[in-house]
């Protein structure tokens, strides 16, 4: 039988703390004096404004890139030969799923602000040029120096981007 010692000390231990910031004297003086409460409610509700300007230019973007995008020749019709064949074989199957993939990603990239997409760029730059609302122009604005906020909301739609099967959908749809 194992002695207690033994058992003891084997796995570290996780436990959550919590605490709250409560500013006081001086601190509490500055945020109330600068309005700086007030300014990060107004940027979390102009943060969801924002983000749907982003997914009107992510449409357009795609749109652009696919309005004149063709498969390469024999391999859609390969993919439906496939698709339509019950005893088909699964790896080939996979394989003109990858293709077709990779030729939609492909033509993706050679859009002209593919690389700006998932970067600081498309609120500094390529936002302003394509809303014409002022009210818009406004809201990206005050984004110009808070670009982080869209870190984890880039990373997604980044993946619509991505050659790999995602979520058991082996192909792009538009």
């Amino acid at each position: 039988m194992k002695q207690l010692s033994e058992l003891t000390g084997l796995y570290s231990l996780s436990k959550t703390l919590r605490f709250e910031l409560k500013p006081i004297g001086k601190t509490l003086e500055h945020i109330e004096s600068k309005g700086l409460i007030a300014q990060d409610e107004q940027r979390a509700e102009e943060y969801k404004k924002v983000k749907d300007i982003i997914d009107r230019y992510h449409k357009k973007f795609i749109t652009m890139c696919l309005s004149d995008f063709k498969f390469e020749q024999n391999s859609l019709e390969t993919y439906v030969a496939l698709a339509e064949d019950t005893n088909r074989d699964e790896k080939a199957f996979d394989e003109i799923k990858k293709t077709l993939r990779k030729q939609i990603v492909e033509t993706f990239k050679k859009g002209g602000s593919y690389s700006d997409l998932f970067k600081k760029e498309l609120i500094l730059k390529h936002l302003p040029e394509f809303v014409s609302d002022e009210e818009e122009k406004k809201m990206i604005a005050n984004f110009s120096k808070f670009t982080t906020y869209f870190n984890g909301f880039n990373e997604n739609r980044k993946n619509m981007y991505s050659d790999e099967p995602v979520g058991g959908i082996n192909l792009v749809h538009t």
